[in-house]
């Protein structure tokens, strides 16, 4: 009887196979979505644009998203934990003024070190706004944004500021031109923002509890963590990549004023959504969101060496944008496993 029993018991064992991961659109579009994507629009650029996939544009390439991803980051951040910041563009164009004004006063230390303030100057500014007058980060972000583009208005109402010719070899200038082992600085500085703040976000409290009150404010706020550091950390941590992005920027271009990058907070947020992290929150990735600077960039700059009118250059954007919120939509709604078998399984 006892021989029996036990014989009955191995029969249950072959659950190996339940073991096996459901295939997910979100999860398949997460990992591979934009990557193919991007090798796809690389593999078709020869035949529109021939010459585009020489070294010297691959490097102007690498050199123009940097300050794109550089933002992005701390955009991801931001996204991740359920709000957005749209001022980044008037960030931008006031940090890069003010580090103009100081490299002319006072060298390339003087430059580096207005740049980071100036854009962690601008992230308090924002997240006072928001954790102390409780504007919403929406509203909050979208006025500030006219704010910063003003003041740097009235900064350069005698003309923008330019970086003189004389220090074209100036250390500072050498940022946004120089190359260590064929790779552009810019694009170093890039590779290193994103790699710190993979470590950030998946190494460190913050950043776990960063996704977490994204995913849950209020559960968050029951398990003890605070609205107001959560949104302290975000909206300072995307004024410091302004900071270190206008570095990058300001070097390629040796001039600013308050127009500088209009929309620029589109390509960013396109980059972010586009790149797979949830609009609502709760979800953020970096490695997604370097796919998609390279996609949203490769693509601007296949329109510019086309010839495309800039208002055409801006509704491609714009389409991108809605493309990024339709996937945003679509990713949520297939994300649950075995989705995929369902979305195939005919309808009765």
């Amino acid at each position: 009887m006892s021989t029996q029993t036990t014989t009955q018991k191995p029969a249950e064992q072959p659950v190996t196979g339940s073991r096996s991961p459901k295939v997910s659109l979100g999860r398949l579009w997460d990992t591979w979505g934009v990557t193919a994507l991007l090798i796809l629009l690389l593999l078709c650029t020869p035949a529109v644009a021939p010459g585009f996939l020489e070294i010297e544009n691959l490097q102007s390439v690498l050199r123009e998203s940097a300050y794109v991803g550089i933002v992005a980051v701390g955009m991801t951040f931001a996204i991740a934990s359920g709000a957005f910041d749209l001022s980044v563009g008037g960030q931008l164009a006031l940090t890069s003024v003010v580090t103009l004004m100081a490299f002319n006063g006072g060298g390339t230390a003087a430059a580096v070190a207005a740049a980071i303030t100036t854009g962690l100057l601008c992230g308090l500014v924002n997240a006072g706004l928001i954790t102390q007058l409780k504007v919403p980060p929406f509203v909050a972000t979208l006025g500030s944004l006219f704010v910063f583009r003003g003041i740097a208005y009235l900064l350069t109402q005698d003309g923008p500021q330019t970086l003189p010719y004389e220090h074209v070899d100036s250390p500072f200038a050498k940022i946004g031109s120089l190359n260590l082992a064929g790779l552009p600085v810019p694009f170093l500085i890039m590779v290193a923002v994103f790699a710190a703040g993979w470590v950030l976000m998946r190494r460190t409290a913050i950043g776990r509890r960063t996704l977490a009150y994204g995913s849950s404010p209020s559960a968050a706020r029951f398990c003890g963590i605070s609205d107001t550091r959560i949104r302290l950390f975000v909206f300072v941590l995307v004024g410091l990549t302004v900071g270190i992005a206008a570095l990058t920027y300001i070097t390629r271009v040796w001039t600013a004023d308050g127009s500088a990058q209009d929309g620029f907070e589109l390509k960013v947020i396109a980059a972010v959504v586009l790149g797979g992290t949830a609009l609502k929150g709760g979800k953020g990735t970096l490695i997604g969101t370097f796919s998609a600077v390279f996609l949203v960039s490769v693509l601007n700059e296949v329109l510019v060496s086309q010839g495309v009118e800039s208002a055409y250059q801006r509704i491609v954007l714009g389409l991108v944008l809605i493309v990024a919120l339709t996937i945003d939509g679509l990713r949520t709604r297939f994300a649950a496993p075995g989705s995929f078998r369902r979305a195939l399984r005919p309808t009765s």
